[in-house]
């Protein structure tokens, strides 16, 4: 073979060795391919509905504690679905804590706060002691220095109260919010309109936190809000037997009442009333103090306080009677006493003997009823004491007392007391200017403004 048939011949090897080569690698990527192809479905199967599990019921169940009995804890469920049972909080109730456009379920004890907004295709949740991202809820600090979630004034349709104090506050800012009276409040007559009257006994009547609670009662009223005081010992307790919070307001002191007013005008909505309110209890103060408190101490007079458990029974010194009398410008017994206990200091309910009065030797007694001022004007043992020998015994006015709301007015009965000669106001104009501020109450006769307690 020559040399140019030779070259024509490796050429056209070349040739085909390239077009053989092509069709393998096209044959090999076809089969690659279909290979990643079925791959792709084995490892990427349909995927399912987000979210899907929202729509269904929230459930929370909370222990929430026995009353002192061996029965068994109830559990209580908190959904957003209708159910007959007693023991479920559902959408359909007056005081419902979930809502259709944000579903909102509320507990302030050992669960958290939980929203979940309506479309949004996620829940989101926080500590109830930490703000929450719902415009149904808020933070309130009380007078115990709680922070406490609660709703927002426009979510609590029921309130309940452990004490007659945040009870009367309560009916005079909303009173349409309120879901019961307690029985002190309940077993005192009261000068407010008669048709207001009617409406309070109407209600059902609970217990007292200082007197004992029906837990049941509390479960079956089943109120957005449970209102006591700071001097509540089972405050704690009673956050964890109901699932509504629990809120303290104080009376510990006169001016106490000011601040719990205004608390109360936060958590019920009615802030610019419960200010006018406050305005005024601090202004009946101020204008007693501005005589009072020019009183030098050594001219200051001393003054016994009966409570109503008997003339040897009296209060801490760190009570509203005694602030009243210490407001007034007085002494009361235990103002310089160094050996009380904490609880005796705060104690509304002390007992004493005669030994310690007669050393005592009051410039003036008072008694919380007309019982307990004849009983020492006619007891032997109280004849040496000043306030006896001067006639200076006075039974405090029952719709003026040193306790309960009326006790801004028994601190200008309680300084006329001390100072006739220094405090004089036109009482009876004060004080049926107070009915019809706090009471809405125009009708007060001068015969029932000297009115007392037998």
């Amino acid at each position: 073979m020559n040399r140019k048939l030779k070259v024509l011949f490796i050429a056209m090897m070349l040739v085909a060795a390239v077009f053989l080569s092509g069709c393998t690698d096209s044959h090999s990527v076809k089969e690659n391919n279909s290979s990643s192809d079925k791959s792709t479905e084995k490892v990427n199967p349909i995927t399912e509905k987000e979210n899907s599990s929202d729509d269904k019921p929230v459930n929370v169940a909370e222990d929430i504690g026995t009353n002192g009995t061996n029965e068994s804890t109830p559990v209580y469920s908190l959904n957003d679905t209708n159910t007959t049972s007693n023991n479920t909080l559902n959408s359909t109730s007056n005081n419902t804590l979930n809502t259709t456009s944000n579903n909102t379920s509320y507990s302030n004890s050992n669960v958290s706060l939980s929203t979940r907004h309506s479309g949004s295709g996620h829940s989101s949740s926080s500590s109830s002691s930490e703000t929450s991202d719902s415009d149904d809820t808020t933070e309130l600090t009380d007078m115990a220095q709680r922070t406490v979630t609660i709703p927002t004034p426009e979510n609590i349709e029921k309130i309940s109260c452990l004490h007659p104090i945040p009870t009367y506050m309560t009916w005079r800012l909303t009173p349409e919010k309120l879901s019961s009276v307690d029985m002190v409040f309940n077993a005192n007559p009261r000068l407010v309109p008669e048709d207001a009257n009617d409406t309070l006994n109407g209600l059902p009547v609970t217990g007292v936190f200082f007197k004992g609670m029906n837990q049941e009662q509390m479960l079956a009223l089943d109120p957005d809000v449970i209102v006591s005081m700071t001097k509540d010992p089972n405050l704690d307790q009673e956050q964890s037997d109901y699932a509504a919070p629990v809120v303290a307001v104080s009376k510990d002191n006169l001016t106490d009442y000011e601040q719990s007013f205004r608390l109360m005008g936060k958590l019920l909505g009615n802030e610019e009333e419960a200010d006018e309110l406050a305005d005024y209890w601090n202004d009946s103060i101020t204008k007693v103090t501005n005589i009072t408190s020019t009183i030098p101490e050594d001219q200051r007079v001393k003054v016994y306080y009966a409570s109503h458990d008997g003339p040897l029974s009296t209060v801490g010194p760190l009570t509203v009677m005694s602030s009243i009398i210490d407001l007034a410008g007085g002494v009361d017994l235990y103002d310089t006493n160094t050996t009380l206990t904490s609880s005796q200091k705060v104690d509304e309910h002390l007992v004493v003997n005669i030994e310690q009065v007669l050393l005592w030797n009051p410039d003036v007694i008072i008694t919380k009823t007309e019982t307990e001022k004849n009983t020492i004007l006619n007891d032997t043992q109280w004849q040496s004491i000043n306030a006896v020998k001067n006639g200076r015994v006075y039974a405090a006015p029952r719709w003026e007392s040193l306790d309960g709301i009326q006790s801004v007015m028994g601190l200008m009965w309680t300084a006329e007391k001390l100072y006739p000669d220094k405090v004089k106001f036109d009482f009876n104009n004060e004080t049926r200017e107070f009915y019809s501020e706090f009471y809405l109450y125009d009708n007060i006769t001068d015969e029932q403004i000297a009115e007392t307690t037998a």
